[in-house]
Formats: C-alpha cells, structure tokens, sequence
C-alpha cells in the first residue's frame, strides 16, 4: 500500500487507544477510485493503492480509521467504484482475536 498521509500508522495523532477502528478494503473494479485521501483525515491512521507487485496496476484501496461503526468506516470509499468493500475490526498490532 501506498501511503499517502506522509506518515506510518505509529505518527497517527489520535493515539493507538479509544474508539474503533476499522481496517477497509475496496477490491477494484475498473478504473481506478479514491487515489486522493479525503481532505478531513483527522480519524485515518493509514491510506493508500493496493498496487500489483510491479507496481503499476491499481488492485483497490487500503484504508484503517477510527469511526464510530462499520457503515461509516465503509463509507470511506466510494461506492460503485469497486467489485467490493470489506470491512474488519482492527488495532494497533494487527486484528483483534
């Protein structure tokens, strides 16, 4: 994943703790969707292109944030701009068991 806030996810200001977090994948579809970060980016820890290992051909969008459920971290991406999104809890260190 490309990143495009300048920043790992260990810079994100709102802290490895609070809230929920979501880690969302639009599969791709056709052209490429999304390839600018939103301009509000206070709750994205990551984002960025999911891009074929040489790098060139755009397979979807990465995207972990803290939001309030899984309808408004889905909301992320556009819709109808993928073959499909998936959503899946997450925290610092990977998914929760």
């Amino acid at each position: 994943m490309a990143k495009l806030l300048g920043r790992t996810m260990w810079d994100f200001p709102g802290g490895r703790t609070g809230g929920n977090r979501y880690l969302v994948l639009g599969l791709g579809s056709g052209e490429a969707a999304d390839l600018v970060a939103p301009p509000d980016r206070d709750e994205l820890i990551a984002y960025g292109p999911l891009l074929s290992d040489n790098g060139t051909t755009w397979l979807g969008t990465a995207v972990l944030l803290r939001a309030p459920d899984p309808d408004a971290a889905r909301a992320i991406l556009s819709p109808g701009r993928y073959a499909d999104i998936e959503v899946h809890s997450w925290q610092f260190g990977g998914r929760p068991s």
